[in-house]
């Protein structure tokens, strides 16, 4: 469905050279559904309740819903797709209207960056009624939020939210038809849009085909509430709004109720004496107060042990009175307790003066909604933290009888109990059946659950209710992710969110060069649930494709390492839970690394060491053959300190096959060096290699602060470089040292500066290959005046540079490239990937480098993924003449960055030795256009690789239409550009927005976005 959607709407938008991209299309390794519940339901005439809701689990987000019955039926079978437009969907509102049908309106980010309203209407049978994509109901400049919803009386509704047009917040509203055509102005009329801000708002249709409309305004820091009236034609029907509260002091959080004779009750939070207390009022259709003004609800102001009242509900009830439930805290001055009140239609309190007791349990209860009996009476739902406070929310409900009886258990009736958290509680009464649902994270992701009750309060569904939809929540955050090549397969370690209210966990998956999972979707945990977190993972394979992950582990007092082994199937091999690395328990280990050499696993860490009376780093090994510690049961110093040396902060950074590369402070003299230490199988110093290890470079200085090293192996020994701000602590250069086997610095003992640009570098990246270790090749980024772009270079073994002194720019735009990652082929060619700031949003881009250093691509290299949101930091693994490339994708991303995990396979089949040449060229190169986001004009550029070509190049919004045609003709071979000034066809100035160019041969079309921001 959405990528029809795509299709259609976006003429293939972003349709990019992608050169050999193998699979169709990126394989999601961990896809999340994430979804965002809205407290979003409605009853139905049949006796039924439908629920609606936004998720992820199509990648961008969408609007579902699901109509569920009293026997605990999925009425509709899966969820009904309400609307899935290109990027997301969100926090929709639904009601019933008088002819049974249901409209949803949602704020939709399709076509506009900051939000549109939408709606569509569907049937009781889950068919969408205004065609796929819903009716616009705003969509012009501005943000859009907060919406509100209400029928008429003729099959449409009334829609209100707070817009920020002008551009403060104010209360704009439509009214659609049956149809879905707007009936008032395009774009919505005022409803509030007076000097200072109306957002929060409360509205009812007043009977008489029009609505009623209650709103705050607050202007500096006062907050007053109004109301008004509007009839069926979108006019003010009072000459004035009517004032509610304008107190001094803040009003604010009103909510109404209508009862009989068309007349309305008005409650709100009112802090006109010394602390919030409860009011209320009543207003007919004329704008006339009906009761005494102030009236009040209840309100301890004055009192001696005075306390807050916070956030009431009303809900009119079948014999014209109204319900009032609030939380207070009178008894508990940290946790909220529920109050109620009913009040008549004269203005008389019929229960308690001081409230009814609703429940005074233990923590807070809140998040209070209301549903009306048939007798007088209503039915109440809550969030509850009476087992255990946060996060052990439950649900609870109470029916309250006509005269606040509770027919249910007293102090609430247990809804659902179920581990972990239940919130958002929601209640709606169908006929004769009461529907209860809540988002619920029982399983560590969020899931939509329902229960229900008869007229008799029996509970008719399942202990703790049943599930309406569930998927995958959390995501993987950046850098926590590994790649590794297998025979026939790649392996892929991630630590995951998905159970964050029980800890991060680690997960892997295995991918093949097919685009298939081995695995379960979304991966296999490498232990058990421990309730702790699992960060920072590393791994390495064995040649029997074994795996041994190690990661931080918080189950115990202090963060440990453990470590699981994992076999070639996925089978856990050291225990459910995994082990602990060492018997030992400092106060802290971290920074786990590992290595396969030589029959055995090599591991690193570094360890928290009692010295004295402090407490410094140290680092740690530990060789595994088998299952088996060879080091003893707690490992071995990696670079032994004795004495005042011990005083010495060791940080472990990298780990190469037996060759251990890491940082140590000297807080003697602020000092900061890298070392490097090969290690024998029997835990001593190889020949020729002191104990503390290899300082790498003999600089001593003020300025000796030397970090992140990052190692590669070469047939001589081991080559490492590091970030050194030798030279004024200004900035950070490169330099390295080449160690041989024997020990000894083959270069240089101040080591070499790689390549001084005398500017600041970072992301350092060594390509590291077996049967290419007689040469050395790596990648980094450069900062240009403010902005990075990529460099590359290579050395010999004997320190010299090969690709000229400073190494051939990879790619250098008008933009921040970043986090390269570099796989090579076994022919020697190489595929580089990173992270590409110039379009929007940042995308995956990648090149193809000889090991000559002759680049091939497009200059601004070729796009991997460029899906809605941001994709970060790839990483490129390579088996034979094929490269797979894996990413943090965030195309499910909102009002949070949520990141899954995304690969691709790159093809380098055609690629010689001696000429690593791509595919052919295409015709034409459509480039991104500069400035973007820009404001009048910007220029679009594009090059040509053969005479005379016929070419058009044209302006589309995201609906598809033409704007303007910029260019239709010949154009001679070279680069071109032309400038857009953004008016249309008509010479009219357009709107700002996101926009498409599209340059066309007749049978080939390359599409670019840009952004024009007014």
């Amino acid at each position: 469905m959405k990528n029809a959607v795509l299709t259609i709407l976006f003429l293939g938008i972003m349709i990019a050279l992608t050169a050999s991209l193998v699979w169709d299309s990126e394989v999601p390794i961990r896809q999340g559904v994430n979804i965002e519940w809205f407290r979003t339901g409605t009853q139905t005439s049949d006796g039924c309740a439908i629920y609606v809701w936004s998720d992820t689990k199509l990648g961008e987000r969408d609007l579902w819903a699901q109509k569920v019955d009293a026997q605990g039926n999925l009425v509709w079978g899966d969820p009904v797709l309400i609307d899935g437009k290109p990027d997301r969907q969100e926090d929709p509102v639904i009601t019933m209207t008088t002819n049974g049908d249901f409209i949803v309106a949602w704020i939709d980010f399709c076509f506009d960056p900051d939000g549109d309203v939408y709606a569509q209407k569907i049937s009781s049978d889950g068919q969408l009624l205004w065609g796929e994509g819903g009716k616009p109901v705003c969509t012009t400049t501005g943000t859009q939020i907060g919406l509100n919803i209400e029928s008429d009386s003729a099959g449409g509704a009334f829609i209100v939210w707070s817009d920020s047009r002008n551009p403060s917040k104010d209360i704009y509203g439509q009214r659609l038809s049956q149809s879905g055509d707007p009936l008032w102005a395009l774009n919505g009329i005022p409803i509030a849009n007076g000097e200072g801000e109306e957002e929060q708002n409360t509205m009812l249709p007043d009977g008489q085909g029009g609505m009623m409309i209650a709103y705050t305004h607050k202007y500096v820091d006062n907050e007053d509430i109004f109301m008004k009236r509007f009839n069926a034609s979108g006019t003010m029907v009072w000459p004035e709004k009517l004032v509610i509260a304008d107190a001094p002091g803040n009003q604010g959080k009103v909510r109404m109720a209508a009862l009989q004779n068309s007349e309305f009750v008005l409650t709100w939070e009112d802090q006109r004496n010394t602390d919030p207390d409860i009011y209320a009022t009543k207003v007919n259709l004329d704008g006339q107060k009906l009761w005494q003004d102030p009236f009040v609800v209840f309100g301890d102001s004055g009192e001696s042990s005075f306390a807050p009242q916070h956030n009431p509900r009303i809900q009119s009830t079948s014999d014209n009175c109204v319900v009032i439930v609030w939380e207070d805290r009178r008894l508990d001055s940290q946790f909220p307790d529920l109050f109620a009140q009913k009040v008549s239609a004269d203005g008389s309190l019929l229960w308690n003066p001081n409230g009814l007791a609703l429940c005074v349990a233990e923590f807070a209860q809140k998040g209070v909604r209301l549903a009306a009996d048939s007798n007088g009476g209503c039915y109440i739902v809550w969030d509850d933290h009476r087992n255990g406070n946060t996060p052990n929310d439950d649900i609870y409900a109470q029916h309250l009888s006509a005269t606040g009886e509770e027919l249910w258990t007293p102090g609430g009736r247990a809804v659902c109990t179920a581990a972990n958290q239940q919130e958002g509680g929601l209640v709606k009464v169908a006929g004769s059946n009461v529907f209860i649902n809540w988002m619920d994270i029982r399983d560590g992701s969020v899931g939509i659950y329902y229960q229900a009750y008869d007229a008799a309060g029996n509970e008719l569904l399942e202990d703790n209710g049943n599930m309406v939809f569930w998927g995958l929540s959390g995501d993987t955050p950046l850098k926590d992710y590994l790649m590794l090549p297998r025979q026939d397969d790649v392996a892929i370690v991630w630590q995951d969110t998905r159970f964050a209210n029980l800890g991060f966990r680690i997960f892997f998956q295995y991918l093949d060069f097919d685009g298939n999972v081995a695995l379960e979707a979304n991966g296999r945990p490498v232990t058990l649930s421990t309730g702790a977190k699992q960060v920072n993972p590393a791994a390495a394979i064995n040649p029997q494709g074994e795996i041994l992950i190690l990661w931080e582990d918080h189950r115990l007092e202090h963060p440990s390492i453990y470590m699981q082994l994992l076999g070639p199937n996925g089978e856990r091999l050291l225990g459910d839970h995994g082990t602990k690395l060492t018997e030992a328990m400092p106060i802290s280990q971290k920074e786990p690394r590992v290595s396969w050499h030589d029959g055995s696993f090599y591991v690193g860490w570094s360890n928290y060491d009692e010295v004295g009376t402090s407490y410094r780093y140290h680092v740690y090994g530990q060789r595994i053959a088998g299952t088996q510690k060879m080091w003893g049961v707690d490992g071995i110093m990696v670079g032994t300190l004795t004495g005042d040396e011990l005083n010495n902060q060791c940080i472990l950074q990298d780990l190469q096959e037996n060759f251990y590369s890491w940082e140590r402070f000297d807080p003697s003299d602020y000092t900061q060096s890298v070392y490097t230490l090969k290690m024998q199988p029997d835990g001593n110093p190889a020949n020729g290699w002191p104990v503390q290890g290899i300082r790498l470079s003999t600089h001593q200085d003020w300025d000796t602060m030397q970090r992140f090293p990052v190692s590669g192996l070469t047939n001589d020994g081991v080559f490492v470089m590091w970030q050194d701000k030798r030279g004024g602590m200004i900035y950070e250069n490169y330099y390295g040292q080449h160690v041989s086997h024997a020990g000894e610095s083959l270069w240089d003992p101040l080591g070499i500066n790689l390549a001084d640009y005398g500017r600041e570098q970072s992301a350092a990246v060594v390509v590291d290959k077996e049967g290419f270790r007689d040469e050395i090749i790596f990648t980094w980024c450069e900062n240009i005046n403010g902005m990075y772009d990529i460099i590359a270079h290579k050395y010999s073994l004997a320190g010299s540079p090969l690709w000229g002194d400073l190494g051939y720019f990879v790619v250098e735009k008008d933009s921040t490239q970043s986090n390269p990652s570099v796989g090579r082929f076994e022919n020697g060619a190489m595929a580089l990937a990173w992270s590409d700031f110039y379009g929007i949003e940042s995308d995956i881009y990648y090149k193809y480098i000889d090991s000559d250093g002759s680049l091939h691509g497009p200059s601004i290299g070729y796009v991997l993924c460029d899906a809605g949101k941001k994709q970060y930091d790839p990483l490129v693994v390579t088996k034979g003449n094929n490269a797979i490339a894996l990413w943090a994708d965030g195309r499910s991303s909102g009002k949070t960055e949520i990141l899954g995990l995304y690969a691709q396979r790159l093809s380098n089949e055609l690629v010689s030795v001696s000429d690593p040449a791509l595919p052919p060229a295409p015709p034409f190169e459509l480039l991104q256009n500069h400035p973007n986001p820009f404001n009048p004009s910007t220029r679009i550029r594009f090059n040509v690789s053969s005479p005379g070509k016929n070419l058009s190049l044209a302006i589309y919004n995201l609906r598809g239409q033409k704007v303007k045609t910029l260019a239709d003709g010949s154009f001679e071979k070279g680069s071109h550009s032309l400038i857009w000034d953004g008016l249309d066809d008509a010479g009219r100035p357009v709107a700002s927005g996101i926009y498409t160019y599209r340059l066309f041969d007749g049978t080939t079309a390359q599409t670019k976005r840009m952004v024009l921001m007014k």
